[in-house]
């Protein structure tokens, strides 16, 4: 399997009414909307990164379909996969069960921390200031979900982010029936500010 670097930090979410979920997403990497989020309504959200394996995202969403739990879909693909220590995933789902996983070969500084309505997880980040700080941020916001998730993406990029800088972001928030918001930022100077003004436009 080709191995391609996501240098990455994401945030996992989910709303205090537990009717919206998101995930978004920011890297030094071009088009991290293609590889790193994944959503399904009535399920839940996936980010999967370091050096990605996408089917964490696309199959993890297919057991989490059929009524695995996050902590047994995880279980199931890492036991599937040889290089499981070069992956950093974590999944969440409606009924706020999460799990998350970072392999010991992951790129460093890396780091991933698990809060009651999120999880936040970064491989090849400037230090451990930008996992805190973007938990920091979520915990101390309120009101809408997206907004919350991108003002902790910001955070985090300001506290050193990605330690090549920040090139893609995405964002996507889902709700019971439908895909409530989904926003790529491609390639761009300042990814997260454009994810922003998209958001803020719609």
């Amino acid at each position: 399997m080709k191995k391609q670097i996501t240098g990455t930090f994401s945030i996992l979410a989910i709303s205090p009414d537990s009717k919206l979920m998101g995930v978004a997403v920011a890297s030094g990497s071009t088009s991290v909307g293609d590889r790193v989020p994944h959503a399904k309504p009535r399920v839940g959200v996936i980010a999967t990164q370091a050096y990605t394996n996408v089917a964490y995202g696309t199959k993890g969403l297919e057991l989490m379909t059929k009524g695995l739990s996050p902590k047994e879909a995880l279980e199931k693909l890492l036991r599937e996969d040889s290089e499981r220590e070069l992956r950093q995933v974590a999944i969440m789902d409606f009924k706020r069960r999460k799990a998350a996983f970072t392999g010991v070969k992951a790129p460093k500084f890396h780091g991933e921390f698990v809060g009651e309505d999120y999880v936040v997880v970064g491989n090849l980040l400037v230090g451990k200031d930008v996992v805190s700080s973007m938990v920091e941020e979520f915990m101390g916001s309120s009101g809408d979900l997206a907004w919350r998730m991108a003002k902790t993406l910001k955070a985090g990029s300001e506290s050193g982010g990605d330690r090549r800088g920040e090139r893609s972001a995405a964002l996507i928030v889902v709700d019971a029936e439908k895909v409530e918001a989904k926003i790529r930022v491609d390639v761009h100077e300042n990814p997260i500010w454009e994810l922003c003004r998209r958001l803020k436009s719609q």
